[in-house]
């Protein structure tokens, strides 16, 4: 499934590698034991490994240094999956107990959308309590890590509604959402047309760096119940673009089948700089953090010593995705440069705006 980006070789080997990987029982994959090593360190840092070694097992790729080495994240990504289960009980245990109710969203929420829970890997354990329960809930957080009560390794990402998120309330998402049983431990997660809101917006929001994502979308729109709301879904405009948007590059990038939805016939208008951009996107390297590798140092360095300050500036010129989200911006074939321009302007005058405060540390 190559596209037309020549300039994104790797970018379209990945889509090819991970193309249907969420399904029950996806194709097996063909390609060059000399190509499977190309990408498989991108596969393994962008926590897609699981997913692609599914599709090489019984092709004989699987016997290749390659494949051992998805197999070996395979299993990796199994054992922490059951860890990060274990925390997700553990954490919850303390909300619960101070009489607080989180919505946990991505993450092992996301992970339910797949046939096994550890074909979708993740770090964070992103829970959304009501803002005037956040000031509790962390504070209960902090003192369950003080106490060893919770592993402080655990990357509890906490959030004051849904503000980050999604543009409606934390009583209107909750009012919609449901109950997963984890074990003996009831998760609240979003309802689905919800869910794939907040996923396709997060998506965009941080460039669609991780093809991982594109592939919850992908399992997110063929595993919808036939009583799905799409009107619920998408929103207001601004929303539904994003979703839009999520779902048309799952489309064209991993063959997500999207005939029998509303947004098809607007899928076709997908405008080419996004996936451009998005392949361009999947070819920086991974750090070992599992972060795409950008810029070398915090501004505020450059303060105190600003060699290398020009050339990290290029590194920091926005992407087309980020510019466009962060301006509000709309998702079609216009030039992308005006919301760049935008971005490097409202960014500098928070800079500007931080910097009595950078010079007192």
């Amino acid at each position: 499934m190559l596209h037309d980006t020549p300039n994104s070789r790797i970018g379209n080997l990945i889509a090819t590698a991970l193309a249907g990987s969420w399904r029950r029982s996806p194709q097996g994959l063909e390609l060059s034991e000399r190509v499977l090593t190309e990408v498989a360190p991108q596969l393994v840092g962008s926590m897609s490994a699981a997913l692609v070694w599914r599709r090489i097992r019984g092709t004989g790729l699987e016997a290749s240094p390659a494949g051992a080495e998805l197999q070996q994240a395979s299993r990796f990504h199994a054992v922490l999956s059951l860890l990060r289960e274990r925390a997700i009980k553990k954490v919850l245990a303390v909300l619960y107990s101070e009489r607080v109710e989180p919505i946990l969203v991505k993450g092992w929420a996301a992970a339910s959308l797949y046939p096994e829970p550890a074909l979708r890997p993740y770090g964070d354990i992103d829970l959304v309590v009501r803002p005037e329960e956040y000031s509790a809930a962390s504070a209960a957080i902090s003192t369950a890590i003080s106490s060893s009560e919770i592993e402080r390794e655990y990357y509890i990402d906490l959030h004051c509604g849904f503000e980050h998120l999604d543009n409606r309330s934390f009583d209107e998402m909750c009012s919609r959402s449901r109950v997963i049983p984890l074990d003996d431990v009831d998760v609240r997660v979003l309802s689905a047309e919800d869910q794939l809101r907040v996923l396709s917006v997060h998506l965009l929001h941080h460039n669609a760096f991780r093809p991982l994502w594109l592939c919850d979308i992908a399992a997110a729109v063929e595993g919808r119940s036939s009583d799905f709301n799409w009107d619920r879904c998408l929103g207001v405009k601004r929303r539904s673009c994003a979703v839009t948007c999520a779902i048309g590059l799952a489309h064209v990038l991993l063959g997500a089948r999207v005939s029998d939805t509303p947004v098809a016939p607007r899928v076709k208008e997908l405008p080419k700089w996004l996936v451009a951009n998005v392949l361009k996107q999947w070819e920086i390297p991974f750090s070992s953090a599992q972060q795409p590798v950008t810029h070398h140092a915090p501004m505020s360095k450059y303060l105190r010593n600003p060699r290398g300050l020009l050339q990290d500036l290029r590194r920091r010129w926005p992407k087309p995705i980020e510019a466009t989200v962060y301006m509000g911006g709309p998702f079609n074939a216009f030039p992308r440069w005006p919301f760049q321009v935008g971005e490097c302007i409202g960014r500098a005058g928070k800079f500007v705006a931080q910097l009595p405060r950078t010079r007192r540390e």
